[in-house]
């Protein structure tokens, strides 16, 4: 029996070891794997392509295409035409059977290969060109497709692997349709407790061509005074034509404000020569509570201070003029009627000055 349980106890540690190098083998065989994934990819260089171009002219552009995989990979080309944007910023690419909008550009697009292969880490430099048509008007958008997929397996939904794409917008010069509207600025909220404002902007581009919208915004305070004064979308993020897009930025002011603020934002947009300006306001309060509570306070401890001793002048002088004399009830009556409203513009005069002291402080 003894060499029976013996037996079974070496059994039982042989089975474990096996177990144990099984398991580290299959371990040792996915950290590889998982580190080529996270690995895995292609970028293209320069993300956008946007000119000003003349109808019939024939352009070339070049991109820089790097491989990002720890192995050999063969990437492949393809253009397509972007026909929308999602969000205002996202934008989406044309299916085959599309309805045109007018603003396609791929056709225009000759790539000198439609495929590249690269090793691992290298980075190859791709020209190609684009033919502008003599008919050709306003903005029209593309762009190149790198792949590991073809573009047949693409188009069929099949494509598993990964793909990155670089936007081509051109403007051809001529005639167009310029036309953007602010729809709605505002703020976040209504108060603040500092000169930390978000503000969104939503612009409607009611044209034909993309619009850049760019401009200043100027801060003013209750008084009427310019306190600050920043540059919307500086960064010149376009509007799509017949899209709205919203913006979000930010105003931080120096030093501590108090009390009402108007925001004038201006931008302009078109060609040079041609720029157009449309204009939208927006009031806030800056409301910081870290001064007012303790001025409220203060406010408080005045106004009980000036109640009790304007009402011990009014007793006193109310019982200096009644000594001696006979009063009627209805005399009495408007006497104390009197006194109430005087009790009442004194505090009122209170309350006004301590105000203007205030405002005068941190408007």
């Amino acid at each position: 029996m003894e060499m029976i349980s013996q037996g079974l106890r070496t059994r039982f540690v042989v089975s474990l070891a096996v177990l144990f190098t099984l398991l580290i083998t299959f371990f040792i065989s996915i950290v590889p794997s998982a580190h080529a994934q996270g690995q895995a990819g292609v970028s293209v260089s320069p993300a956008l392509i946007d000119e000003v171009v003349n109808p019939g002219e024939e352009k070339e552009y070049s991109i820089t295409i790097k491989n990002l995989n720890d192995v050999e990979q063969l990437f492949y080309l393809s253009t397509k035409d972007i026909v929308d944007v999602k969000d205002g910023s996202t934008p989406v690419f044309a299916k085959s059977n599309q309805e045109k909008t007018g603003m396609e550009l791929a056709s225009w697009i000759t790539l000198p290969a439609t495929e590249i292969r690269l090793a691992p880490g290298v980075s190859e430099r791709v020209t190609f060109k684009v033919k502008i048509p003599q008919e050709a008007t306003c903005s029209h958008f593309g762009s190149i497709f790198v792949s590991v997929d073809p573009p047949d397996i693409e188009s069929s939904g099949a494509a598993i692997g990964y793909q990155v794409a670089n936007i081509v917008s051109l403007r051809v010069s001529g005639d167009c349709d310029e036309e953007a509207s602010i729809r709605q600025f505002s703020t976040e909220k209504f108060f603040h407790g500092s000169k930390n404002v978000d503000f969104n902007v939503r612009i409607e581009n009611t044209g034909n061509t993309l619009v850049k919208p760019t401009g200043p915004l100027e801060i003013y305070n209750m008084l009427g005074k310019k306190v600050d004064t920043i540059i919307f979308n500086e960064s010149q993020g376009a509007v799509f034509p017949k899209n709205v897009r919203e913006y979000e930025f930010n105003w931080t002011g120096e030093g501590t404000g108090f009390g009402r603020y108007e925001a004038i934002l201006s931008p302009v947009y078109g060609e040079n020569g041609a720029k157009m300006t449309m204009s939208s306001t927006v009031s806030f309060w800056i409301l910081p509570m870290n001064i007012i509570l303790p001025a409220l306070g203060a406010l408080a401890f005045i106004l009980l201070i000036t109640f009790l001793v304007v009402r011990l002048y009014i007793k006193r002088t109310l019982a200096h003029l009644s000594q001696g004399q006979t009063r009627i009830v209805r005399r009495r009556k408007n006497k104390s009627v009197s006194a109430t409203l005087l009790l009442v513009v004194v505090m009122l005069t209170v309350s006004a000055l301590f105000m203007i002291i205030l405002l005068a402080l941190f408007a």
